[in-house]
């Protein structure tokens, strides 16, 4: 009996969700935590123009972090900081406040919160 191995495009198709996964879980505990509505977050399955298989976040100002799953697909690793350096260089968390929620918050995003707001 022979080994099942996946075709390519479900391989393709999963490092894509995997991808999505890592920049909206980062995205999610950043606007949760923080309260910041500066970024958004977006992906090519629900947003027309976009290369196929990418995610994008875009600031105020209009300046966007595209990551198309072909560049960082070896190197998956990467993406959680490189998403959260991106997050804290474009956004401005100060007079920014979290709405009430039972989400305790991602530590990192609260302290970052913390020394804009040091009321």
């Amino acid at each position: 009996m022979s080994e099942y191995t996946a075709p390519e495009w479900l391989l393709r198709y999963q490092d894509f969700k995997s991808l999505c996964s890592d920049v909206s879980g980062e995205y999610i505990r950043f606007y949760l935590t923080t309260g910041c509505e500066q970024i958004s977050y977006t992906h090519s399955q629900n947003t027309e123009g976009l290369p196929n298989y990418s995610c994008r976040l875009t600031a105020e100002d209009g300046t966007m972090l595209l990551l198309e799953l072909d560049d960082w697909r070896d190197r998956m690793e990467e993406v959680p900081s490189l998403v959260r350096m991106w997050l804290g260089e474009h956004s401005d968390l100060k007079g920014f406040k979290p709405a009430k929620s039972h989400y305790q918050g991602d530590r990192y995003w609260f302290e970052k919160w913390q020394q804009a707001n040091p009321w």
